[in-house]
């Protein structure tokens, strides 16, 4: 374990920058694009608008990644990415932030493929769970602690973005002055829906659901927070609560659908982020603390159950498709994510930022009456045919090998390309 650890040491430093840098700009550019003025909608068009660079740049990475090689590519993506950075803190126009917003999504595809590909090649099948691990947590608290940094910056000035752009440029130090040779591409990313919804309605809807309540909180959270009066401080600890909450109850949740019906926790977990964002909508700011605790609670029941969906639709799949699979779920999560901030930007321009939580809580009980109702026309998986619960950040087609449950696809792989073996 410790060795594993050490040959990856370089690769986490990496990972734990990237994350700094992210947690970071995601309070900052809505709060930034409140005081400029922005609208509401157009607030949420950049959200969309990074979602859209992050879906097209799963695509189309691999391909430029094979062309000019691993660490070049990386060095490439985080320069643009940091530059555009500054750009944003310097040219405050919608049009251009919709673009550069665009840009920084495809980078930061580029930036999350280069280091999980790399995951990958250092991993053996005895260490890859321990890696995704490792790589996890690393990725979990480095974005609390960028949102925690917005609580003690000023997103007025020009520091925050530069602090973002200097996180995303020591994240290439690490790699460029690593010994190791550099991995393979990764694979290209395809979308092949035919079948999927008939493998797995509920792992389908839901990672597409998720993908549209998830990127609408991301991406405008933060307004809710700013418009409840919530200091600085205070609206990075809001979205800390969140982040805490996720990470804390992922393993559990995972474990518990383990043991019974996935459905029946993907059903309770969508009531309980229902609830939270009720409460979230109806509650003022008065009590912050009450406040924060909701926030934990909704990131508490909405973030895991991506992986709880991934985990229910393996289940369904031939033992051989994860990776197939869980590719696919992953591109639905990113299609639902473009299009949840602009739709939850609409609503709140109609009734008030707290639309923001009617949108998500909204979309969470649908999801809870689309699984319930799979319950009754369907029945269970069997437990032996059950794949362990395994928590998978949603991030690239890249991280995807690392999951211990890939094991049966590689297998398949293996054996077709080696029939005599």
């Amino acid at each position: 374990m410790q060795k594993s650890l050490l040959s990856i040491g370089h690769l986490l430093l990496a990972t734990a920058f990237l994350e700094i840098g992210s947690g970071l700009q995601g309070v900052l550019i809505p709060i930034r694009a409140q005081l400029e003025g922005f609208s509401t909608q157009a607030i949420g068009l950049l959200g969309t608008a990074y979602y859209v660079g992050l879906v097209f740049g799963c695509f189309m990475v691999p391909a430029l990644v094979r062309r000019v090689g691993h660490i070049r590519a990386f060095a490439g993506f985080a320069a643009l990415a940091a530059a555009a950075f500054l750009v944003q803190g310097m040219v405050l126009l919608v049009i251009i932030w919709l673009g550069l917003r665009i840009a920084i999504g495809f980078c930061f595809a580029g930036l999350y493929m280069a280091v999980e590909s790399w995951l990958n090649d250092q991993a053996s099948t005895e260490t890859r769970g321990r890696i995704l691990a490792s790589y996890m947590v690393i990725g979990w608290v480095a974005v609390i602690g960028g949102k925690l940094i917005f609580a003690w910056s000023d997103p007025r000035e020009f520091l925050p973005f530069a602090l973002v752009s200097i996180g995303i440029c020591f994240a290439v130090v690490p790699v460029a002055f690593t010994t190791g040779s550099a991995p393979a591409p990764a694979p290209r990313s395809r979308l092949r829906l035919k079948g999927l919804y008939a493998i797995s309605p509920v792992g389908l809807v839901g990672c597409l659901g998720v993908g549209v309540a998830n990127g609408a909180f991301w991406s405008l959270a933060p307004l809710y927070a700013g418009e409840r009066g919530m200091s600085n401080i205070h609206i990075g600890l809001f979205m800390s609560a969140a982040v805490l909450g996720g990470a804390l109850t992922q393993w559990p949740l995972g474990k518990w659908s383990d043991r019974t019906d996935r459905r029946h926790i993907i059903v309770l977990a969508c009531l309980v982020a229902a609830v939270a964002a009720g409460a979230l909508v109806t509650r003022d700011a008065s009590d912050e603390n009450v406040v924060l605790l909701l926030a934990f609670l909704f990131g508490a029941s909405a973030l895991p159950l991506y992986g709880l969906c991934v985990a229910h639709a393996n289940d369904q799949a031939p033992n051989d498709s994860f990776v197939e699979v869980s590719g696919d779920l992953l591109m639905m999560f990113g299609i639902g994510a473009m299009f949840g901030p602009y739709l939850a930007a609409l609503l709140m321009t109609a009734i008030g930022h707290g639309g923001i939580f009617a949108f998500t809580g909204t979309v969470h009980l649908t999801l809870a009456c689309f699984a319930a109702l799979r319950i009754r026309q369907q029945r269970p998986v069997p437990p032996s045919e059950k794949t362990t619960f395994v928590g998978i950040p949603r991030t690239t087609q890249a991280v995807l090998p690392l999951d211990p449950r890939s094991e049966s696809s590689e297998a398949k792989k293996t054996a077709e390309e080696n029939p005599t073996l």
